[in-house]
């Protein structure tokens, strides 16, 4: 198994900043015509590395910065920082005001990487505002209650703008540290064909296995019986798929790198954790799909012999009473369509028993 970041640098689009920083930082110790000449290359230099990646910030900052290289002004090593501060702060200002209604209007045009990359964006200009306007007030209030050091501080006109800067990059870089060890923690579920054949992996995340895309996750679901009944108990209301409807109680996804046994096994233990895995059969496959819904099922049984050890809001339920609210929205789904197969499993088993 693969255990990169699924994350890397590349995603951090707050680096779009960088060339902003790096010409601050050097109007330092050079002059400012200099310090935007660092800066502009240091953004065209960027746009050829990577300019498959649409690096939205990237473009905007290094339009700003070649903007104020030939704006006929003459530039001081006050001045520069807060001009390349406020032009990168004019971009990510329009993009919060209208980005979401261009992500709207690609929607509609399938250009889902675009979008994709407009929602990152944006994350990296409202980091860049919230700092912006932080500089803002402090700037304000310091002018308005010590107005001779606003005058003569470099803190505030150097200083602060290449934090200012900095400070969305750092907060990034963090986030997607934060992202990679979260994951690392959660694992994958494999991404399969209709077949079970494994094509890829996807991290074990709700908000990614249910974005709407068409993968097929594998999924293990435990039917429980006894005395020649079925267990069930509703869905969860937190649940994507058929929140609220009566179902079998124990499913779950398989996790990269489980078998189905194994899966079966972690599955089963949280529901009954002294549960014998005796009575634990796997039984057969099926392909699931609808408007809604891609899964590859594997189904399996579990045999109880005292059902004092269910505990919850399930119950009990023969065969002839599943049948009755067939298809009046009471069960899931799911079960629907896997109580004629599961009914002759149970008869099956139950007259082999007989015998």
């Amino acid at each position: 198994m693969n255990h990169q970041p699924v994350l890397s640098h590349r995603y951090n689009l707050s680096l779009g900043y960088l060339p902003g920083a790096v010409a601050v930082l050097t109007g330092l110790f050079t002059s400012p015509e200099t310090a935007l000449y660092a800066g502009t290359g240091t953004g065209l230099l960027f746009i050829l590395a990577c300019w498959q990646k649409r690096p939205l910030l990237l473009y905007t900052t290094t339009a700003v910065l070649s903007l104020l290289l030939f704006l006929p002004l003459s530039w001081t090593e006050t001045s520069l920082p807060l001009f390349v501060e406020g032009g990168i702060f004019i971009p990510a200002l329009g993009l919060l005001l209208f980005g979401r209604s261009w992500t709207r209007l690609l929607l509609d045009k399938r250009r889902h990487r675009l979008v994709q990359s407009i929602e990152a964006a944006i994350v990296s200009a409202r980091m860049l505002f919230i700092l912006v306007l932080t500089h803002g007030l402090i700037a304000l209030l310091t002018l308005l209650l010590a107005p001779a050091f606003a005058r003569t501080s470099t803190f505030l006109t150097q200083d602060v703008p290449l934090g200012v800067l900095i400070l969305p990059i750092l907060l990034n870089q963090i986030g997607i540290c934060y992202f990679n060890k979260h994951l690392k923690q959660k694992g994958y579920v494999p991404v399969v064909d209709p077949q079970g054949k494994v094509i890829g992996r996807r991290p074990l995340l709700p908000e990614i296995l249910h974005d709407g895309r068409k993968a097929i996750y594998p999924v293990v679901r435990i039917a429980i019986t006894a005395y020649n009944m079925l267990y069930l108990a509703p869905r969860p209301e937190t649940d994507f798929d058929e929140p609220g409807k009566n179902d079998l109680p124990l499913e779950g996804y398989l996790i990269y790198g489980e078998n189905i046994s194994q899966a079966a096994r972690r599955i089963l233990h949280g529901l009954l954790p002294e549960a014998s895995l005796q009575n634990l059969h796997y039984h057969f496959k099926y392909f699931y799909q609808d408007d809604t819904t891609h899964r590859l099922v594997f189904l399996c049984t579990f045999e109880l012999e005292n059902d004092d050890v269910l505990r919850g809001k399930g119950k009990l339920w023969t065969f002839r009473q599943i049948k009755q609210d067939l298809g009046k929205h009471y069960f899931s789904k799911f079960l629907e369509h896997e109580y004629e197969p599961l009914k002759d499993l149970i008869y099956t088993r139950e007259k082999y028993k007989e015998s």
